[in-house]
């Protein structure tokens, strides 16, 4: 019986110990543009900093490199559902103040590529 309870436990405090999936997006250039850059949602861990989350943005979207991070701002949520209307609103937002939005796409997958030289 003590076997069992401890495997009980031990399932228990494991799956305790486990991070949600949350969702997230970065916006660059935020304050005052000239272009607002809105990257497509992610998943990430709640174990994942924001900072964490820049840095990976970063990477994946070379629009982002060069933006100061004072002007890039990763927001998080809980549902995808969240995310896209996050999206939509700051489209619309950064519309209405007359600044151009470029809502970026995701990154082609690196392992579908096809060499440049395959003679």
């Amino acid at each position: 019986m003590r076997p069992l309870l401890t495997t009980i436990l031990l399932v228990i405090g494991l799956g305790a110990a486990a991070q949600n999936t949350i969702f997230s997006h970065a916006i660059g250039n935020w304050r005052n543009g000239p272009v607002v850059y809105i990257t497509p949602l992610i998943e990430a861990s709640e174990s994942m900093s924001k900072d964490q989350l820049k840095e990976r943005y970063r990477a994946l979207f070379p629009e982002l490199k060069d933006i100061p991070a004072s002007d890039l701002d990763v927001l998080l949520f809980g549902t995808r559902e969240e995310g896209d209307e996050s999206r939509r609103t700051l489209q619309a937002k950064y519309g209405m103040r007359k600044l151009q939005v470029v809502m970026l796409e995701k990154p082609k997958d690196p392992a579908i590529t096809v060499p440049a030289d395959h003679h």
